[in-house]
């Protein structure tokens, strides 16, 4: 079960935007800043509301991942070295050298800074869909930089925020069946999600585990 109203038809539509963007800036590199939207995007939800609600609401690769690469994904386990810190910032630092080398190499061209940003977008964007075809539809966001940044803003705001966008498991009345890991689109388990851990930094706030649990065990604040 999707979410519904807005947020829902925003996810199950957007993925349009990123092949727009991908056929487009191929010819018009020109567009390629449009990025930045999406790059700041996801920390700035996080830091008003905490989790990573873009990624599972309004992000155009997330929806690309769920509505597309899902029917053509092998949607097994996702390995775990990719979801560690230590690969989630080897691979951030990867690409933000890229990006800077690439941006003073522009030297101010707004083509070759749009085009850039285009690049970037576009090799992970195959990254994605060969990964995706590999493991799980949704292996990238296990270690998207601006998603890895978002689950660390939230881990951050819980310092001060008591009340916290969150999904968290009855222990009394879970069962252990598993049924809510089966139908994480981020191949997390949710039945570990208690409030004195912080198992659900990834989750991308998408309820089908609240939906689904067949004894209602879990609940979102």
């Amino acid at each position: 079960m999707r979410q519904k109203g807005l947020a829902g038809t925003i996810g199950k539509w957007s993925w349009i935007l990123i092949v727009a963007f991908l056929g487009i800036g191929w010819k018009y590199p020109v567009i390629g800043s449009i990025a930045l939207v999406c790059m700041l995007a996801p920390a700035i939800t996080a830091a008003w509301k905490g989790g990573r609600i873009w990624c599972g609401s309004f992000c155009p690769r997330g929806s690309f991942n769920d509505n597309l690469l899902s029917k053509i994904s092998r949607s097994i386990e996702i390995p775990k070295f990719i979801r560690t810190v230590w690969f989630r910032i080897g691979f951030a630092l990867f690409l933000v050298y890229n990006f800077v080398v690439g941006i003073i190499n522009a030297q101010g061209d707004l083509i070759k800074i749009g085009f850039v940003f285009y690049k970037i977008i576009l090799i992970t964007s195959i990254i994605t869909v060969i990964l995706g075809i590999m493991y799980h539809e949704r292996t990238w966001c296990s270690f998207c930089p601006m998603g890895s940044l978002s689950a660390l803003i939230t881990k951050i705001r819980r310092r001060w925020f008591e009340q916290d966008k969150r999904i968290i498991v009855n222990e009394n009345t879970c069962v252990d069946c598993s049924v809510c890991a089966k139908d994480c689109p981020m191949d997390l388990k949710p039945h570990d999600f208690v409030k004195s851990n912080d198992k659900d930094l990834d989750c991308i706030h998408c309820e089908k585990c609240v939906y689904n649990c067949p004894v209602d065990a879990l609940t979102r604040n």
